[in-house]
C-alpha cells in the first residue's frame, strides 16, 4: 500500500494550503500543485521506487492531482457540476492507479540513518499510509463533503463558510475515529458514529419538514 500512502500524503498536503479558502487565486493553486509534485517525487525517490517506474508515475499522478485541485477549486467557487466531475475523476483516478500498482511493489526499508530510532520499528509503507490517511482527514475530507453536499443540492448556507468551528471539529472527529481504528477499537468507533447520527437526527427531521414538497 506504499503508493496509496504516497498519493494520499500528496493530496492531503496540497489541500492543507487551501484549508480555509474556498476561493483560491491562480498563484495559490500553482503553489498547491507544486507542493504536490514535490511530495510525490520526493516520497517515490526516497522510498526507493525504481527510476523507470517513477519517471512515468510522477507525471501521471501529478495530472490526476491537477484535476483534483483545479476541479475542486472551481467547484467550490462556482458550484458547477462539470468542475465537481473533474475533481472526482482526478482523485478517483489517482486512487485507482496507486491501488492497481501497489501489489507489484516490494516493501521498502528505512534508510540507515533511521536505524535504531523509534520510527524504524514501524514498516515504511504502513507509516506512510497512516500519515496519508491522517492528512486527508484535515482538509481534503472537508472539501469532499462540501462537494458532495453541493452535488445533492445542499449549498452552503449564508455565513456558513465564515464559521470555522465545523472545519476544525470535523477533522478532529475524523482523526479520533482513525485513531480508534488503528488501536483496534472498531466497535468504539462505530458507537461514536452512531451517537453522532442520533444527535443529528432531530436536525435532519426539521430540515426534511422545512424542505419544499415534491
Amino acid at each position: 500500500m506504499l503508493l496509496v500512502g504516497i498519493w494520499l500524503t500528496a493530496v492531503g498536503a496540497c489541500d492543507l494550503l487551501r484549508a480555509a479558502r474556498d476561493t483560491t487565486t491562480v498563484r495559490r493553486r500553482a503553489a498547491v500543485l507544486g507542493l504536490g509534485v514535490v511530495v510525490l517525487a520526493g516520497l517515490l525517490v526516497g522510498c526507493g521506487i525504481e527510476v523507470g517506474r517513477a519517471l512515468w508515475l510522477v507525471p501521471v499522478a501529478a495530472a490526476c492531482l491537477a484535476l483534483w485541485v483545479l476541479g475542486s477549486s472551481a467547484a467550490l467557487a462556482s458550484h458547477a457540476a462539470g468542475a465537481r466531475a473533474v475533481a472526482f475523476v482526478g482523485i478517483g483516478l489517482g486512487t485507482a492507479l496507486t491501488l492497481g500498482l501497489a501489489a507489484g511493489l516490494g516493501a521498502p526499508d528505512w534508510p540507515a540513518a533511521a536505524g535504531g530510532s523509534a520510527l524504524a520499528r514501524w514498516p515504511v509503507e504502513r507509516t506512510i499510509l497512516v500519515v496519508g490517511v491522517l492528512l486527508v482527514q484535515l482538509a481534503t475530507a472537508n472539501i469532499v463533503v462540501r462537494l458532495l453536499l453541493d452535488a445533492v443540492g445542499v449549498p452552503a448556507e449564508t455565513g456558513e463558510k465564515t464559521l470555522k468551528g465545523g472545519r476544525v471539529l470535523g477533522p478532529l472527529e475524523r482523526v479520533f475515529l482513525v485513531a480508534l481504528g488503528l488501536g483496534g477499537a472498531v466497535a468504539a468507533a462505530a458507537v461514536v458514529v452512531a451517537a453522532k447520527g442520533l444527535l443529528r437526527f432531530p436536525e435532519l427531521q426539521r430540515g426534511g419538514r422545512a424542505g419544499p414538497a415534491t
